[in-house]
């Protein structure tokens, strides 16, 4: 009984710190880009005051730009609201979806005591999302991915139940209706998902209608879908943008989308593929003990790459916050040693200035990982010809059928896959829009490392404690360099608006700042550019009523 509270108390903490953070980086994250747009009635100019602005507002949006009509409607609300609501609904949202993919990866509404599951999607959410600062935290981003996340993730948990045998609720006439709203909510969300979630309910619909377990909630959320699907899809501002968006592109820069967007999710589920790796290996350790296969397992010893990797790693923390000492030696030795001596052009020099600023956090993540990694393998025993010749004898199919489970997790791997596909339509593929992809993604991973093998390897032992200091390592890393530079960055943009709204009381047309010297965004967990940046200016000048901002060329 006491090991029962005791889990209970840890679960409650590990949600508790989730929204805490969560919360710390929203209230340090200040309106920015598209929210000064959003927080004004759609190109009418005017400042959204009141509810029926609200829905003015999303209204035009509708008709001039885009059809995501349930994201727009809660940005605008909560906008007019205002920024601590917002904060605190962000965050908690946030909280929502990591206990929904622990739950959806359970299959079943029972909340055991899993803590460390928990735990673990927590931080693997919160390493695994591209650009987390733009999904996650800033609010025109946040509402469009995260938000939308939500009302899809609870529609199709009936769904994922059913499927699994688990779903004993009500299932009621009001149960359809709200499964109807719920799916228009749902197929209104992002494009691509919107069509994976039609797709999908439509397909189990159809599936248990052929094994004569149909019930009248599911086509009725698929019927929903659809129709939100369509209501999305047809809005008269997609046409508009879609026209500024494909102008000279053809298929082939399509294909090349699909690539760079993919390519981009794959770098940030670096730990997810290696997690993978590790349990796909002790599922095979267990498929080969039921054909009665030895596997000699090497004796740990923790490698000495693994020790130079994280001194590296140290090395190039002291460097991140000192203004990136290490990084801007590299850079200023190419700026004046190499390239004068070539003829490059000055569009080349700024992406090179750009990637050397960004690079350093990008290398101590990796750093990190594989000093992680490697002691882990060896741990695990998966070194040397041994494991080589061991690995032949055992097929997929093997541990198929030993851990059917694996089944849920492939087609969900699958889905995330059809989900990314689905952008081929679309004339710019951000990998921001992988969102959706990541948490089925994640749900899989889960799903995998709940099984009996894989858990009690992975979290006992001396596994367990290399891959818990893994995590501690990089989850402190990211969080911290997160808190303190949107902390930096917020005091710089205080300073910026006050500088605007000063000028527009004063009846100042121009307002001229310095550049913003911080570049460091830990891992894309900050969200911010410069005021230079079209969209961020353009929004500001409407929002304050004046007619120019202008930032200084960097010297």
């Amino acid at each position: 009984m006491q090991e029962k509270n005791f889990s209970r108390f840890m679960t409650v903490a590990v949600i508790i710190f989730i929204f805490a953070v969560m919360l710390a980086l929203n209230n340090l994250m200040p309106l920015h880009r598209d929210d000064y747009d959003y927080s004004m009635v759609w190109k009418a100019g005017e400042h959204i005051n009141s509810l029926s602005d609200v829905f003015n507002s999303t209204y035009r949006h509708y008709f001039f730009h885009g059809g995501r009509f349930f994201s727009v409607f809660c940005l605008n609300l909560f906008l007019w609201l205002g920024k601590i609501p917002f904060d605190i609904v962000n965050a908690l949202f946030f909280a929502v979806l990591v206990v929904m993919i622990y739950i959806h990866a359970r299959r079943n509404l029972k909340f055991e005591n899993e803590f460390g599951i928990l735990a673990a999607a927590g931080l693997l959410a919160w390493l695994s999302f591209p650009h987390f600062g733009e999904v996650a935290i800033w609010k025109s981003g946040s509402t469009v991915y995260l938000w939308s996340a939500i009302p899809v993730i609870f529609f199709l948990l009936p769904y994922n139940l059913e499927m699994a045998g688990t779903w004993n609720l009500w299932n009621g006439k009001i149960f359809v209706c709200a499964m109807f709203l719920l799916g228009i909510i749902s197929g209104g969300s992002v494009e691509n998902l919107g069509v994976t979630v039609t797709v999908l309910t439509a397909g189990i619909s159809f599936y248990c209608h052929r094994k004569k377990i149909m019930k009248l909630w599911m086509p009725a959320g698929a019927l929903g879908s659809l129709i939100g699907l369509i209501i999305m899809i047809s809005a008269p501002g997609n046409f508009v943008r879609y026209d500024v968006q494909s102008n000279g592109k053809g298929i082939l820069a399509h294909i090349g989308n699909q690539f760079a967007g993919n390519g981009e999710m794959i770098l940030y589920l670096l730990p997810v593929i290696l997690i993978l790796y590790c349990a796909f290996n002790l599922m095979k350790i267990s498929a080969a003990k039921k054909r009665r296969i030895t596997f000699a397992s090497t004796e740990f010893n923790f490698p000495k790459s693994s020790g130079i990797l994280l001194g590296l790693a140290i090395i190039f923390i002291i460097s991140y916050f000192n203004d990136s000492f290490i990084t801007r030696m590299i850079r200023d030795f190419f700026m004046t040693n190499i390239f004068p001596n070539f003829n490059v052009s000055e569009k080349f020099l700024e992406r090179f200035d750009n990637f050397m600023m960004k690079s350093e956090e990008m290398i101590i993540y990796l750093l990190i990982i594989f000093s992680i990694y490697l002691p882990l393998r060896n741990s695990l025993g998966f070194v040397g010809t041994a494991q080589k010749r061991f690995t032949l004898k055992i097929s997929f199919g093997d541990i198929l059928n030993l851990f059917p489970q694996v089944r849920y997790s492939l087609f969900l791997f699958a889905l995330a896959i059809f989900n990314n596909f689905v952008m081929i339509f679309a004339p710019t593929f951000p990998a921001r829009a992988t969102f959706s992809s990541v948490v089925m993604i994640l749900i899989g991973t889960l799903a995998i490392m709940r099984l009996p093998i894989v858990h009690k390897k992975l979290y006992e032992g001396s596994p367990g404690v290399i891959l818990k200091f893994g995590a501690f390592l990089l989850g402190s890393f990211t969080i911290i360099s997160a808190l303190v530079i949107t902390y930096e960055l917020r005091q710089e943009n205080d300073w910026r608006v006050a500088e605007v709204e000063k000028a527009a009381a004063e009846g100042r047309d121009v307002v001229t700042f310095p550049p913003i010297e911080l570049k460091n965004r830990a891992l894309r967990h900050v969200f911010f550019v410069d005021f230079d940046n079209g969209v961020t200016r353009d929004g500001l000048c409407e929002f304050y009523r004046i007619k120019k901002i202008e930032v200084e060329e960097e010297k």
